[in-house]
């Protein structure tokens, strides 16, 4: 169950619509396999933080605007 969902979002960076087509592009699925999800991040544009660590269920990036998530397996 969702705790919310989204309506309107403010992007504070140089270049939103951008940054607003990569998250819409990894947003609104699960992640099963992570590695799988890590090179579909990658290829757009996102930069790995803290993903040394592959027994976690969870890895860092950056967005194309230098922005952390994460990346959570179920």
């Amino acid at each position: 169950m969702a705790l919310a969902e989204p309506g309107t979002a403010v992007l504070d960076c140089p270049a939103p619509r951008a940054l607003a087509g990569f998250y819409a592009e990894v947003l609104g699925g699960t992640v099963e396999d992570l590695d799988a999800a890590e090179g579909g991040v990658l290829a757009l544009g996102a930069r790995p933080l803290d993903t040394d660590d592959r027994s976690r269920t969870f890895r860092v990036y950056a967005d194309p605007a230098g922005h952390p998530f994460c990346l959570c397996a179920r």
